[in-house]
């Protein structure tokens, strides 16, 4: 493949390219959530379909990944985290929220707003580390 598209179909390798790639499929999410909100899907939907895209772009950044030892660490911190070895349901987020003293659209609006921040001590971490995963 030729173009500018050539780069956006290489698999990224190292732990820069996967976290960069990672961040690039979470900052989609804004644009995701007022294409939805424009077509009038409710709140609900609109926050489903954030931590979907969330939720499918960690799996694919760990399917990214050459260490198996890694992937369960990673999974391993998940599940002593969540509960779960692919991170956190979007059911155990609402009752997060809840438990937060969030109720009605406020729960759902702030699953929203909370799937497009990334963890920015794990970015400044792989920021200038070029080992593979």
């Amino acid at each position: 493949m030729n173009g500018p598209d050539a780069a956006a179909a290489k698999k990224p390798t190292t732990n820069t390219e996967i976290r960069n790639w990672y961040n690039q499929k979470v900052a989609s999410i804004p644009a995701n959530d007022a294409k939805l909100k424009a077509q009038g899907a409710s709140l609900e939907d609109r926050a489903k379909a954030a931590v979907n895209i969330r939720h499918e772009a960690r799996l694919e950044a760990r399917s990214f990944m050459s260490n198996p030892l890694e992937v369960m660490m990673l999974k391993a911190r998940d599940f002593f985290t969540y509960g779960r070895l692919d991170g956190p349901s979007f059911d155990q987020l609402v009752k997060g929220a809840k438990a937060k003293g969030l109720t009605g659209d406020a729960v759902y609006q702030s699953l929203i707003d909370s799937s497009k921040r990334t963890n920015q001590t794990v970015n400044n971490h792989f920021a200038n580390q070029q080992a593979k995963l």
